[in-house]
């Protein structure tokens, strides 16, 4: 029995999280006769693993959203995740060939109903979360303190102490009264 990799599956999931109204009608994993006639697609089991997952560019939002999810796909393989092997969408093809820079796509189908990923084997048991928004934690620790942690409680503070204490019992030092 074929089953989709775990990257198609955490990517769709994602997508479904973010659109969970979208239309389903042109999404896909597993080859269609079509599919297996051509012999050469992503949609074709390989050691019952399939690397390619097509999801209807009806997002149930902005006709250009479907544009902007595969803008941000394109993007996380740019930044260097390898899961990702190509992208297809509207007439053009995306992948590491030319440094994911869009380029016109030869196939029959210009996948306009539709966007299509291809994974590579990395993706066959590789099913962690795709940073699609490419934030990073931009904190880091330092001198073995904790993130997070500006102001230490308990102890010296780095405030002026020239600055009256307010009246309640936090002492924080801060410079209004509330009396």
């Amino acid at each position: 029995m074929a089953k989709l990799c775990k990257a198609g599956i955490q990517l769709r999931e994602q997508i479904d999280d973010d659109y969970p109204d979208r239309d389903r009608k042109s999404d896909g994993w597993i080859a269609d006769a079509r599919h297996l006639a051509k012999g050469n697609s992503d949609h074709i089991p390989v050691d019952g693993i399939v690397r390619a997952l097509d999801i209807d560019a009806d997002l149930s939002a902005h006709k250009e959203e479907a544009y902007a999810v595969v803008e941000k796909i394109r993007q996380c393989a740019k930044r260097g995740d390898k899961r990702i092997k190509y992208i297809i969408f509207d007439g053009k093809i995306m992948s590491s060939t030319l440094n994911w820079k869009r380029r016109k796509y030869k196939g029959a189908n210009p996948h306009k109903s539709h966007f299509h990923i291809s994974f590579t084997t990395l993706g066959d048991n590789d099913g962690k979360w795709f940073n699609l928004e490419g934030e990073t934690n931009e904190r880091t620790e330092t001198n073995g303190g904790k993130l997070g942690e500006d102001i230490r409680s308990g102890g010296p503070s780095d405030l002026p102490s020239s600055r009256p204490r307010c009246q309640c019992d936090c002492q924080c030092r801060s410079s209004v009264s509330l009396a």
